[in-house]
């Protein structure tokens, strides 16, 4: 019999909001004490926490790429070590064969224990900024093999009775360009863990174990219950989408195909997705680790159902995916590499899902949105002039827009991607010139680079980066060149994502949409990033709205009329629309499409 005791409705939600704030005391504990750019400016790392059933109690206040498949962290410090577990230890995993999302993500792991019972998992998550890689950063698109990855670290303990083991460290700092930030990085990681150990341990003082024990199993079963209501609401059905990821390999010349399927059983309140129907591991960084296969298919669901289902286990439990080893979208197979998981292939997976709702009904789903790192986001690396020669290597967050729009709403213009929808940080230009030995000449939003749609899509950044004064190694991973964001039901296209790099003699060169390049004093990079997917037809869009977006300059006068059907008078300051004028022309251009 279970004499554990009943949970009380209001303590439940007592709890959850303490786990959350506890989740924030440890994300804010990280962002303050964060040494690289991209983490105390971008934000770019997640905290989570899972009971000792590896079940997740709350995916909020993070990033969700980060977190909703994180579970598979302290599974496998518990099949590792099993019994061999004490408080103070902490371990450290990066490896996408044992759980991690990239081997960027410099994943910390510590055991709780409450008068010497074991209770629960403090996870923190840090995109750290060099990770030992061949080329400066953490990301290696054209990487071959997992050998052409930076430092491995498949899950081993770097603390023993809250003292590093020294070892490790060494190891750490001996293979990675910048040590010292990279220990100042570790420290915020562990500030964050060590922050959530200790509000547990004070939140399991205050409630009483057993309230606790009961909070996390009727939590987990009632974020199940709200789920399969939500579930039940969909029809049923089975739908099949392809995306197409730009191809940088001789065997795909034209594209690489991304296929789900996507059943929906209303009855049972299950979600079922299949991407068995992929292609192989291909060579190079792209390929989904199981953790990103995971997070990616979760999000683009949980994306499109009601907001107030608790994001944790249980509600995940009624996600069914299969997929297979050996595959570009599933799990890798050994050594395949997938040092740009998070990104790219890993932003294409969950915005195919959200499109593919829009197909399940009418005012269901989301356009696609951003993908990929654009250029202006790339990892930056050489000498500080400005600090004795000091070498540096910091990855630049700003202009991460274009927003997918939705039913009823226009994109978010900081959205980012859909492995983190508004979670980083945008960085300021003065941060970012103070922080790197370069100046940005050009950061403003892309005219006509939103999908065009009754909801528009937000627009991409249109940003020129310079050299201060010494040569710097710039290298990105971009995508969405062939194939931009898309938009659903009737909406159009982003603008796809470009680069150039203007030479000292003015001359504009086309750059790849992956490239590791030099960017020498009275040189520039152009980057233009991509815009996100329109909803709905465009014809059908407010006219009002219209004249605002060409007004604030985010749409030319010849998109709102050729696009829009929306004639402006611009002799006035705010403009004016010509409503006649703008039936009439509306009419006639469904005519035609009706035509056509």
């Amino acid at each position: 019999m279970d004499n554990k005791p009943k949970i009380d409705p209001f303590l439940m939600v007592i709890l959850s909001r303490n786990i959350e704030t506890i989740i924030k005391e440890m994300t804010n504990a990280l962002l303050k004490s964060g040494r690289s750019g991209v983490l105390n400016t971008a934000r770019d790392f997640s905290c989570s926490l899972t009971d000792n059933h590896f079940q997740v109690i709350s995916a909020e206040n993070s990033a969700p790429i980060h977190v909703t498949s994180i579970d598979l962290i302290p599974k496998a410090v518990a099949e590792e070590f099993g019994e061999d577990m004490a408080p103070g230890d902490c371990f450290v995993n990066n490896s996408a064969y044992h759980g991690n999302t990239h081997c960027a993500d410099f994943t910390l792991c510590a055991p709780v224990f409450y008068e010497g019972e074991f209770v629960f998992f403090c996870i923190s998550r840090a995109h750290f900024a060099d990770m030992g890689f061949p080329i400066p950063g953490t990301y290696h698109p054209a990487a071959k093999d997992i050998y052409e990855e930076g430092l491995q670290l498949p899950c081993i303990r770097i603390q023993r009775d809250y003292k590093d083991v020294k070892d490790v460290i060494k190891t750490c700092k001996a293979n990675i360009r910048v040590p010292e930030q990279f220990y100042g990085d570790y420290l915020a990681a562990l500030a964050a863990v060590r922050t959530g150990e200790k509000r547990l341990i004070e939140l399991c003082d205050k409630y009483g174990i057993d309230n606790i024990k009961s909070f996390m199993i009727e939590w987990q079963n009632y974020a199940e219950r709200i789920t399969i209501e939500a579930i039940r609401k969909l029809p049923k059905g089975t739908w099949k989408k392809e995306a197409s990821y730009d191809s940088e390999l001789d065997t795909l010349p034209d594209r690489i195909p991304i296929r789900v399927e996507l059943t929906i059983d209303p009855v049972e309140g299950y979600i079922t997705v299949d991407v068995t129907d992929n292609i192989d591991n291909v060579p190079l960084g792209i390929n989904l680790s199981e953790a990103t296969t995971l997070a990616g298919i979760r999000n683009g669901i949980f994306y499109c159902l009601d907001p107030n289902i608790p994001h944790c286990s249980g509600s995940f439990r009624r996600v069914k995916i299969n997929m297979r080893e050996g595959a570009i979208v599933g799990k890798p197979r050994f050594p395949a590499a997938t040092c740009t998981a998070t990104t790219n292939v890993g932003h294409l997976l969950p915005n195919l899902i959200q499109s593919m709702f829009a197909d399940v009904g009418d005012g269901l789903g989301i356009a696609q949105g951003n993908s990929g790192i654009p250029p202006a986001m790339g990892i930056v690396s050489g000498r500080d002039y400005r600090r004795d020669g000091k070498p540096f290597v910091n990855q630049i967050f700003i202009g991460y827009f274009g927003g997918p729009a939705l039913q009823g709403h226009d994109g978010w213009l900081t959205y980012g991607s859909p492995g983190g929808p508004g979670f980083n940080l945008q960085g300021s230009v003065e941060i970012i010139e103070l922080q790197q030995p370069l100046l940005i000449e050009k950061c403003m939003l892309g005219c006509d680079s939103g999908g065009a749609g009754e909801y528009e899509g937000a627009p991409g950044s249109d940003i020129v980066y310079h050299s201060r004064r010494d040569t710097l190694r710039w290298t990105y991973n971009s995508c969405g060149r062939k194939f931009p964001p898309e938009g659903v039901r009737g909406g159009m296209s982003g603008r796809p994502c470009q680069a150039w790099k203007i030479d000292d003699k003015g001359s504009w060169i086309e750059l790849p949409i992956t490239a590791d390049l030099l960017l020498r004093p009275g040189e520039k990079l152009v980057s233009k990033s991509c815009g996100g997917g329109g909803y709905g037809d465009p014809l059908d869009r407010e006219p009002n709205k219209v004249r605002w977006r060409a007004r604030e300059g985010w749409i030319s006068i010849d998109k709102a009329k050729d696009t829009y059907g929306v004639i402006l008078d611009t002799s006035v300051e705010e403009y004016r629309v010509d409503q006649k004028a703008t039936k009439m022309l509306r009419d006639n251009l469904r005519k035609k499409g009706a035509e056509i």
